[in-house]
């Protein structure tokens, strides 16, 4: 049985308490009505209840008029999270931005085309990795292809016979060129405030981002990630999920496992404006091997996320 859950923080059993209850803060939204759910469409002070009209989406607090780009973080429970991270090296900071952000981000990502997007594949049936680690060892190739290309399903074939047989494969969209694709709130990963923050939480000090070491990613049906460890891309890694309405019985779950490559000792499917962040080392060791799950099929939903490594 898989251990772990779709909450906030990594416990062995993640439904011993409410949704509003396991949440443990208050979000921006309910600065001054703590006993108010945080999963109703809620605003913070800034914006004030966006009005009833015809554009709203209900329970998502979603109105095309209401973001003006104006409001403030506050970045809370340090002390909570430094013992998460402490007891598993893993911890999931919930309602990162307030709701009205998040949902334009959101929104930025998952009405892009296809072609807006690169389809990327791993490995590529038509390079020479093995010359290649030879001649520029450093170099990782991966093939991007944009919709149309009648080479995709050879490829994809190729990926799905390698990961039926055990070995790494992916399959999935992403950006190629952040400085064109990043949603201008995002940047608050590059905030001196906000890393000092994660530094805070984790005890690493003088972590360093690089916009080049992040990307977003798009996974839709039959996608998938395999098997692997990130080495020494970073410190930490993180992933903030941007996944509306997911479910588990969708795929596109995040497992961590021990290292007989079997065990899932952590699970998580994707909670929409949270932030996770894990220790690229596991049991002394570097990268702690992780996958995502398969999108099933005839999945119209959309499971978006912004990943990258804090060095």
């Amino acid at each position: 049985m898989i251990k772990g859950q779709q909450g906030e923080d990594f416990t062995t059993n993640g439904y011993q308490q409410t949704i509003d209850e396991q949440a443990g803060i208050v979000p921006l939204s309910l600065a001054n009505n703590k006993g108010t759910s945080q999963f109703f469409p809620q605003t913070n002070e800034v914006h004030p209840i966006i009005p009833i009209d015809t554009r709203q989406r209900y329970n998502l607090g979603m109105n095309p008029d209401s973001d003006d780009g104006n409001f403030n973080f506050q970045l809370i429970n340090v002390d909570k999270y430094q013992q998460q991270w402490d007891s598993n090296k893993a911890v999931n900071i919930t309602n990162l931005f307030p709701e009205v952000q998040a949902n334009s981000i959101h929104d930025y990502y998952f009405n892009q085309p296809e072609d807006w997007w690169d389809l990327i594949l791993y490995p590529d049936p038509d390079f020479d990795y093995k010359q290649s680690a030879i001649d520029n060892p450093e170099y990782y190739h991966m093939y991007r292809a944009k919709t149309g290309d009648p080479s995709i399903p050879r490829r994809e074939k190729h990926c799905r016979d390698l990961n039926d047989k055990g070995i790494f494969s992916y399959i999935y969209r992403r950006t190629n060129n952040l400085d064109l694709q990043l949603h201008s709130y995002l940047k608050l990963f590059q905030d001196p405030k906000f890393i000092n923050y994660l530094s805070k939480i984790t005890g690493y000090e003088d972590l360093q981002y690089s916009e080049g070491s992040t990307f977003i990613s798009n996974y839709s049906s039959g996608h998938y990630n395999g098997p692997h460890t990130d080495g020494s891309n970073g410190r930490i890694a993180f992933v903030f999920h941007l996944s509306k309405d997911w479910k588990p019985e969708m795929g596109g779950l995040f497992m961590r496992m021990d290292w007989d490559w079997k065990t899932v000792n952590k699970t998580i499917s994707p909670p929409f404006n949270t932030l996770s962040i894990f220790d690229t080392k596991w049991q002394g060791q570097e990268g702690a091997p992780h996958l995502v799950s398969e999108i099933a099929q005839g999945i119209n939903n959309k499971r978006i996320s912004y990943t990258g490594w804090y060095k």
